[in-house]
């Protein structure tokens, strides 16, 4: 499967959120504590092959957690950050950590971040737009605010959801794309 997202800064939210539900009936969901640990290859640079692999943890705001462990090939599009993604959810309790250490990856970077998800049915087709606040970037810039927009596709349609995530990203107000991850923000 392919994620093919776009991202913005935001310095309004509210009138994001305005917009969002207004136009397109979306209404985004409770603030969602997310923690990125980010791992280094043993024998290849990601940040050269431009490829990543972290464990998220997700603790919801009635104190339940999440853990999935993610690849994230290299982005095959420069407009939408298409890419190859494989998430597979694990056991939070299980130390997949260590699993990982053991077998050579380094534990390099970590981001935190609070999401609130919206999903939209657009053209029979399922959209996520999620607001991301990131307190580092807040407190330190006060630009911590983002919205992503983003949907999965396959091999053979990945195309065509291009077009929808960039016509949707338009029609809600969005026209300057962030190309750099929130890692990559945050090392700035």
């Amino acid at each position: 499967m392919y994620e093919v997202e776009m991202k913005f800064r935001v310095s309004d939210r509210k009138a994001f959120e305005e917009r969002l539900h207004n136009e397109f009936g979306g209404i985004l969901g409770p603030s969602v504590e997310e923690v990125d640990l980010f791992y280094q290859h043993p024998q290849r640079d990601f940040s050269v092959t431009d490829e990543c692999l972290r464990i998220r943890r997700r603790k919801s705001p009635k104190g339940t957690e999440e853990k999935s462990l993610t690849y994230k090939g290299p982005k095959i599009d420069q407009k939408t950050k298409t890419r190859r993604e494989i998430e597979i959810q694990i056991d939070p309790q299980e130390p997949y950590e260590t699993l990982l250490e053991l077998l050579g990856f380094q534990a390099k970077e970590t981001v935190r971040k609070f999401r609130r998800r919206c999903e939209l049915l657009i053209s029979n087709q399922c959209v996520e737009v999620v607001l991301d606040i990131l307190p580092e970037l807040e407190k330190n810039k006060g630009q911590g605010t983002f919205v992503e927009v983003e949907t999965i596709a396959s091999e053979s349609d990945w195309e065509e959801k291009r077009e929808l995530i960039i016509n949707l990203s338009k029609k809600l107000g969005f026209s300057e794309p962030v190309q750099e991850s929130y890692l990559e923000l945050t090392r700035s």
